[in-house]
């Protein structure tokens, strides 16, 4: 599993408005939070794909995780929605999650170009990231809880997948103490 649903969420912190950086990071929290979403839909679209299966193997499972590796976002989502129906409401945030997706890394800064130029433009910006971050925030979850009802049936707990997020935080925390 890439990731699981109670996974650490950062919190989109309250804005000074000050710091030049400020756009960048506020630009680099969205985009981590599309990521999240997109991987989401790849845990999803994998369960679906084993889903039926009794004992899908390891090597089942990282082949179809990278076949789904590469896949866009619009791509991911029309495969998600040939092997299973979504409710309307979610398939309708799904697309446009998709396209806020879309404009933020393929025409965000270009459509920006001049606000950067100015301290009140710079808060529009910061303001439309946040818009997008909360977004993605609400969906992100809904897509969560698909992924993990399939991944249960084969015994991916939100539990077992915490305490194996444990043991890669504990194994990560030994290797930078010894450096």
């Amino acid at each position: 599993m890439a990731r699981h649903a109670d996974r650490a969420r950062p919190e989109t912190p309250e804005p000074d408005y000050d710091d030049p950086k400020e756009v960048y990071a506020f630009f680099g929290l969205a985009a981590y939070c599309a990521q999240l979403l997109e991987q989401g839909i790849v845990n999803l679209l994998v369960g679906l794909r084993i889903q039926g299966k009794t004992t899908p193997t390891c090597g089942d499972v990282r082949n179809l995780y990278e076949k789904a590796d590469g896949h866009t976002l619009g791509h991911l989502l029309r495969a998600v929605g040939e092997l299973a129906p979504i409710d309307p409401a979610l398939e309708d945030r799904l697309r446009q999650a998709l396209t806020k997706r879309n404009y933020l890394m393929h025409q965000f800064f270009v459509e920006h170009a001049e606000s950067l130029l100015s301290a009140k433009g710079k808060r529009r910006m910061i303001d439309e990231l946040r818009e997008i971050i909360a977004f993605l925030k609400v969906v992100d979850p809904q897509v969560d809880e698909l992924w993990l009802a399939i991944w249960r049936t084969y015994g991916f707990t939100e539990e077992r997948i915490q305490r194996e997020l444990e043991i890669v935080k504990r194994a990560l925390q030994n290797t930078d103490d010894s450096t």
